[in-house]
């Protein structure tokens, strides 16, 4: 079976791409979500076994990375993360890994390494590179 993962990205055709390619890979079964209001309400009603997340939307996605850590969601406190960050934006490095986020991706990210990251939830012990 494949992991459930929830990607949080605002971009219509970027999100469709990387779902869409998931699924022909068989890799992940991505759930969408296109801003942090409509993740948390998934959030709230299902388990997922990792979260992409795009850091667009400022600190509302940043806060959204600290909820399931404090158990607010269906969604495991250890659930793997990785952070989408666009260019030029400065990054708190440190922030980040305090709330738990496996890798940090820039934008524009390819499919594959992006689909490399989120692999990593089916590995027990996955790096944190």
């Amino acid at each position: 079976m494949r992991p459930r993962i929830l990607l949080v990205e605002p971009q219509f055709v970027l999100r469709r791409t990387m779902v869409m390619v998931a699924r022909d890979l068989g890799m992940v079964d991505f759930q969408e979500a296109s801003s942090v209001g409509r993740a948390r309400a998934l959030l709230a009603t299902d388990a997922y076994e990792g979260v992409v997340l795009d850091l667009q939307e400022g600190p509302q996605a940043l806060e959204l990375l600290s909820e399931p850590r404090q158990g607010r969601f269906a969604t495991p406190r250890d659930t793997r993360v990785v952070v989408l960050a666009g260019g030029g934006s400065q990054l708190d490095t440190e922030r980040l890994q305090g709330l738990g986020v496996a890798r940090v991706l820039g934008k524009p990210v390819r499919i594959s390494e992006l689909l490399d990251a989120v692999a990593g939830v089916q590995e027990e012990g996955a790096p944190a590179a």
